[in-house]
């Protein structure tokens, strides 16, 4: 497995697109996952789901090849960047640290390209069009939980079911987006 991963960033990084699209779709979820449990003033869901994005395309090219793995490296930088945008040292989604800790001490030489930016609001506009997809109930429920950060114990309290309901629900609405994307 580290071996294909090596091999699409090597692809990756000689401009193949394909292979970029494979590894941002390796990191998609954990990327939703985050920009769900950060609450950053003026940034809205969709915005940090693209900041995630990018911090993939930055990691994929400043990425060294055969130096550790390119997993930790790149769940590294986008955990750092979430971080670096909560505490402000950011100051547009499209920004990404040139920290030590994301590029290890190598110079920071990478500049997004338009290109970038574009397969980063693509990506964000997959999402969407996933969510329009769940029922009622279901979106409902992501959009409760993961957009206005409601537990789902509030969820539960205001409407008619168990929390336990409404913790499938979740579930289900996520299997359901993982199919859709």
């Amino acid at each position: 497995m580290v071996f294909i991963l090596e091999s699409l960033v090597e692809k990756a990084k000689n401009g193949d697109r394909k292979s970029l699209m494979d590894i941002i779709e390796r990191y998609k979820f954990l990327i939703i996952k985050l920009a769900g449990s950060y609450h950053i003033p003026s940034y809205e869901f969709d915005d940090l789901v693209q900041h995630g994005y990018l911090s993939v395309i930055k990691a994929v090219n400043l990425y060294n090849l055969g130096n550790n793995t390119f997993d930790g490296y790149c769940i590294h930088a986008i955990r750092t960047n979430f971080k670096a945008l909560l505490k402000g040292e950011i100051k547009h989604y499209r920004e990404v640290p040139n920290a030590e800790p994301i590029n290890l001490g190598v110079a920071c030489d990478y500049e997004f390209t338009l290109e970038d930016e574009v397969i980063a609001f693509e990506e964000a506009q997959r999402l969407y069009e996933a969510l329009e997809k769940l029922d009622p109930v279901e979106k409902d429920v992501v959009d409760r939980f993961y957009l206005r950060y409601d537990s789902l114990r509030e969820i539960a309290c205001d409407g008619d079911n168990s929390y336990t309901h409404y913790r499938k629900v979740k579930d289900k609405a996520l299997k359901k987006l993982k199919k859709y994307i």
